[in-house]
């Protein structure tokens, strides 16, 4: 697939991209294509449920007691949202290395609510 900016056509000048596509099943260009950003707390939710299941039980208490805050967002009193978050990746911290997702997780929900 070739593509340039612009090309003289029959004498004409014919802005935009101009592609020449070869082989088969090619389907041409293909713009626009967006991807509808996740809410950074479906991301936690579906993160913390993950690890859940490989904690002790006392762990995954302080993580459902934290998820009921994090599912409530700006709704939830003044500085719960923040002890939630640390409590979650306290949690995180302390399994190693299968708490990294949570803890990148965690992160993008402090920056979400902190802007």
């Amino acid at each position: 697939m070739t593509g340039s900016g612009g090309d003289y056509v029959g004498g004409d000048y014919v802005g935009g991209d101009k592609f020449t596509v070869h082989g088969h099943d090619n389907v041409g260009k293909i713009q626009n294509q967006y991807q509808q950003q996740q809410d950074p707390r479906d991301a936690l939710v579906a993160a913390v449920t993950a690890l859940r299941g490989r904690v002790p039980d006392e762990d995954r208490r302080i993580l459902d007691d934290a998820l009921r805050v994090v599912r409530a967002g700006r709704a939830a009193e003044p500085g719960a949202l923040r002890r939630a978050l640390r409590s979650i990746a306290g949690v995180a911290a302390v399994v190693g290395e299968i708490g990294a997702p949570v803890t990148a997780a965690v992160h993008q929900v402090a920056a979400l609510f902190n802007s």
